[in-house]
């Protein structure tokens, strides 16, 4: 009875009083009001923050790699290559130009086509020239895509030097790409990095390839041994100085998106470039095999000319102990690194991060670091004979 009577009769609606509604009103106007204000103070802050930062790591125009790079980015013979590749390579012909040697006679059109690019690539090994670079701070970093697509330009150019026979011009290149990684490692973003460790990656792999295979003299390996190596581990500090412009930065790009946009970011994407990320682990890990390849790099120059003068591989590396610095021995987990030799050839590899001896293997759980893989242990790239006299045609390669 007493709950028939508490409930409202048929027919009537209970309604808000105009004060409630009002004061909806003002709390929902209020914050909005304050909304704005907050996104406007921090906006303000943000762009402080930043500026402060930028003004502390200024360099002048005449000193700075990003001044070159920059103008490619706004050059069209440039720009295209960043989403466009010759359209008369086949897949076959595009895979092998990439991974090994050319001639320019199998391949006349490419050839021509890379004639086209050399004022681009004249640009890019006029900014490897510099040691100092300094792009804004922001994020996306527009030179990140544009440098992955000009590395790859490098990479088939410089193969196309090996197998001409213009050795020196491809140890140019490969500075170029050493270079462009050095670079980018001093923009304060995790991104940067990423990408500096995947060009240089490209760069020692291609070097490692011709001191081992190629026709690499006495003035070669001088010439390489003045390559801009980074041997030195400085994770540390890099992360001390990533850490608080990346929040910065994320933070902008984040309060310029659009609702989807921010969305997306939250799901795909948050978490990533915070300081505290697990990831940065993987980061500082692909980071210390880098460095290991590095010095393992000063290792084989010093294994490549025991070669030259004996005809032969070392037993040990005991053998050129005396040619190179003792600390590129070690690898930057602190293990020595593993030398054996093979038939003709040899294994030399890093122990990675767990610091135990798996045959150079990265796979089924082993984190081994390879610098050379013996073709007898796993197939290594077939490098050509850097003599283009000597050199087979790969025309029968073309389908």
């Amino acid at each position: 009875m007493m709950a028939e009577l508490t409930q409202p009769q048929p027919g009537t609606t209970k309604r808000i009083p105009r004060r409630v509604w009002l004061a909806v009103i003002v709390v929902v106007l209020t914050a909005i009001v304050l909304s704005l204000l907050w996104s406007m103070w921090n906006s303000k802050s943000l762009d402080e923050q930043l500026a402060a930062i930028e003004a502390a790591r200024a360099i002048p125009d005449s000193e700075n790699a990003a001044t070159i790079y920059n103008k490619l980015l706004q050059d069209p013979n440039a720009t295209s290559l960043l989403d466009n590749w010759p359209q008369f390579l086949n897949q076959a012909s595009e895979e092998l130009t990439f991974k090994e040697p050319w001639l320019s006679k199998d391949y006349p059109k490419l050839a021509a086509w890379v004639k086209e690019k050399q004022p681009v690539i004249d640009g890019l090994l006029e900014a490897s020239m510099f040691d100092k670079c300094r792009f804004p701070i922001q994020m996306p970093l527009p030179a990140n895509h544009a440098m992955r697509k000009w590395t790859y330009l490098l990479r088939r150019v410089s193969n196309n030097d090996i197998g001409d026979g213009r050795i020196d011009d491809a140890i140019d290149k490969w500075r170029c790409l050493l270079q462009m990684g050095h670079h980018l490692r001093q923009q304060p973003l995790f991104d940067a990095h990423l990408v500096a460790i995947a060009i240089e990656a490209v760069a020692l792999r291609q070097t490692t390839a011709f001191l081992v295979q190629g026709n690499a003299d006495e003035a070669h390996l001088h010439k390489i041994e003045s390559l801009p190596l980074h041997t030195e581990d400085n994770w540390a500090s890099a992360l001390e100085e990533i850490t608080p412009a990346e929040e910065l930065a994320e933070e902008k790009w984040k309060g310029q998106m659009e609702f989807i946009e921010r969305i997306r970011y939250i799901f795909v994407y948050e978490g990533y470039r915070s300081g505290k990320n697990p990831d940065i682990g993987k980061i500082r890990k692909q980071y210390r095999e880098l460095l290991a390849i590095s010095r393992g790099l000063h290792v084989l120059v010093a294994l490549r000319r025991y070669k030259n003068k004996h005809g032969r591989w070392p037993q040990s590396l005991d053998q050129i102990q005396s040619q190179v610095p003792a600390e590129m021995f070690i690898d930057p987990f602190g293990s020595a690194l593993i030398y054996r030799l093979a038939d003709d050839s040899f294994t030399l590899y890093s122990k990675g991060p767990n610091k135990l001896d798996e045959n150079g293997k990265r796979k089924d759980g082993c984190d081994d670091c390879p610098i050379w893989i013996s073709a007898t242990q796993e197939q290594a790239p077939k490098l050509q004979n850097a003599d283009p006299n000597q050199s087979e045609t790969t025309k029968e390669l073309i389908k």
